[in-house]
């Protein structure tokens, strides 16, 4: 397997039944963390319980949309219990009726008249005749909604109610920044029962998800690929528990040592991932750097003067470091790989 360039041929090579780092979401491959359980746990207590507005935070790869689906596939599992509309990338420049179109629009309703007016008896009609239901509104990427009118026509929605409980529960998934915006519209963030903000993994959990991971693709046995424990802290390193980042590099990784004809994914093949496939990134290639504290020293030829003291230096030189072992070890796995495919038949 001289060029492993098919997805085909990389499969065959790890006895993989599919690729276990694909860049889609998909709900096999969830890995729930401690907080991601405690997350879901509070959040379904909240819809169940209709409690009204749900907001779960985080970084950009820390698994939101990952909770997203996993919460949408159970609604729609039991339709006799959930009705769920999704608006999956609000447009930061709607008006606020463009807002409620859309929301009229996923529960499948079609107002014979185009007025605000009409589209929120019509949503109110609905909502009332399934009331029995637990009518749910979800909105992925909220930090788009950064309108004041946007926010007071989720809080109009939102105030549908009966005596007896809300008509509507509102869960939003959102980056950060959205914080800056609820802060600037508390008549909106005052209705916000349940929050919950998802954090990076730890190296226990990189190492868990990459695991996990591996084995709903089915790897077992001496086909499977492994990653050492100095490779996933390097990962770590790279990607500051991100689950997004950690997926990517993995599966440039694993793309390069089915190239290489190993399966074992150390740290020479995570390194040479990081150097040639990821963008370049001075106080990320630093953190890398300190994680090779725990590797064997670097060999007498690799070994740098040591330049002027300070914080710029070190970080200087730990890049230099870096990339001259990532070169050495590599050429010495390249020869080796060439000596294999030579002494095949």
């Amino acid at each position: 397997m001289e060029n492993a360039d098919s997805s085909q041929a990389l499969l065959s090579f790890f006895g993989l039944r599919r690729q276990p780092f694909a860049a889609t979401v998909d709900p096999v491959y969830f890995y729930a963390t401690r907080e991601h359980k405690e997350c879901l746990f509070r959040l379904w207590n909240s819809i169940d319980e209709h409690d009204g507005v749900a907001v779960v935070l985080g970084h950009y790869g820390t698994g939101k949309t990952t909770l997203l689906r996993k919460v949408l596939t159970a609604m729609r599992a039991k339709p006799d219990r959930y009705t769920v509309a999704v608006i999956g990338s609000p447009v930061p420049s709607w008006t606020s009726f463009s807002l409620l179109e859309g929301i009229v629009t996923q529960f499948g309703l079609k107002p014979e008249t185009r007025s605000f007016e009409a589209y929120m008896e019509a949503l109110n009609r609905y909502l009332l005749k399934h009331h029995t239901r637990i009518n749910t509104l979800i909105i992925d990427d909220a930090q788009n909604l950064n309108k004041r009118g946007q926010l007071e026509l989720l809080r109009l929605v939102q105030n549908l109610e009966t005596p007896q409980r809300k008509l509507l529960n509102l869960v939003c998934f959102s980056q950060m920044e959205w914080l800056t915006v609820l802060r600037a519209a508390p008549d909106f963030a005052q209705r916000v029962h349940m929050s919950y903000t998802l954090g990076p993994l730890d190296l226990a959990e990189t190492r868990g998800m990459i695991d996990y991971r591996l084995r709903q693709a089915g790897a077992a046995g001496a086909l499977a690929p492994v990653f050492d424990d100095a490779s996933v802290k390097t990962i770590h390193a790279y990607a500051q528990g991100s689950p997004r980042e950690t997926v990517t590099v993995c599966r440039n990784a694993l793309l390069l040592a089915a190239q290489m004809r190993t399966r074992q994914l150390g740290q020479t093949v995570i390194l040479h991932t990081i150097e040639k496939t990821t963008l370049p990134d001075a106080e990320r290639r630093s953190r890398v750097s300190e994680a090779l504290e725990d590797s064997p020293p670097v060999s007498a030829p690799d070994m740098l003067p040591e330049p002027a003291t300070g914080h710029g230096a070190s970080r200087t030189r730990a890049q230099s470091v870096l990339q001259h072992r990532t070169n050495d070890q590599l050429l010495n796995a390249e020869d080796t790989r060439r000596s294999i495919v030579k002494q095949e038949p």
